[in-house]
């Protein structure tokens, strides 16, 4: 595991690097945007070069690809936040509806996630050894994703709003399990009940930890939003002054009802 850390702390050196190489460079909206779409084009090449590199050298991508499902379809919370960047990029309008969810979904959902999938990389775990490049292409990979999260706070695409976090964190739980509920319903249909259990997208089947079959992705989900509740709430007592903050504001909504 020693490696692992190591590793990684050689990659978070570099993310570090690089943020702020882009805070100096990148001022405008237009560059803003052309850096994130590269970010989320970059981690997306990171996830399929095996099976590219296979297709090109013509030793059986497919099979490659139907032994990693998350190639298929974005079963992880990780692979739902890659494709979610790549749309954020692919936006004009920064200010839009769809736009603002997408960034408070990639940030406070991307950072926990990518992490995870840095220092607790199951395919490591697996097999501990960084010359496998499947497993070295994993882990940097998330890095990757890592990077593009963390230019959404420097570029100031991220707001501390009690009442819009929340809604976007609701909303960002409903459709991970929407995208949970599909991903296993095509498995099972096109392949197997065995095999959408196999799969396990977003945990919702069972628990992805031994010993504790009750986490599943609804009890994962309501601590979730318990901890951004808390989280943003946190964050509202640090920015704004009393008054001002969301409980403040509730309160002041019942006296006025009352009175």
């Amino acid at each position: 595991m020693l490696k692992l850390v190591l590793f990684n702390c050689l990659l978070l050196f570099v993310i570090a690097a690089l943020l702020i190489l882009a805070k100096r460079t990148v001022k405008t909206e237009r560059g803003k945007r052309i850096t994130l779409l590269a970010s989320a084009t970059l981690t997306i090449l990171f996830h399929y070069s095996t099976a590219i590199f296979r297709s090109a050298s013509g030793n059986a991508p497919f099979e490659y690809i139907a032994d990693n499902p998350n190639l298929i379809l974005p079963i992880y919370p990780c692979n739902v936040v890659m494709w979610a960047c790549l749309i954020l990029g692919l936006l004009r309008d920064k200010d839009s509806k769809l736009a603002q969810l997408l960034c408070d979904y990639i940030f406070y959902f991307g950072i926990f996630s990518t992490l995870v999938g840095m220092f607790a990389n199951v395919d490591f775990i697996m097999n501990p050894t960084l010359r496998d490049y499947d497993i070295t292409k994993s882990i940097v990979a998330h890095a990757t994703l890592l990077f593009n999260v963390l230019l959404l706070p420097l570029f100031g695409r991220i707001e501390i709003d009690f009442s819009k976090n929340m809604k976007h964190m609701v909303t960002s739980v409903i459709g991970m399990y929407l995208i949970g509920l599909y991903c296993n319903l095509i498995f099972r249909v096109l392949v197997s009940t065995e095999a959408a259990y196999d799969v396990n997208s977003m945990f919702i089947i069972h628990s992805p930890f031994e010993g504790v079959g009750f986490l599943t992705y609804p009890i994962i989900a309501i601590v979730a939003l318990f901890l951004y509740f808390c989280l943003f709430t946190v964050c509202e007592l640090v920015k704004y002054p009393k008054g001002e903050r969301w409980f403040d504001k509730a309160l002041c909504l019942i006296k006025n009802k009352k009175g």
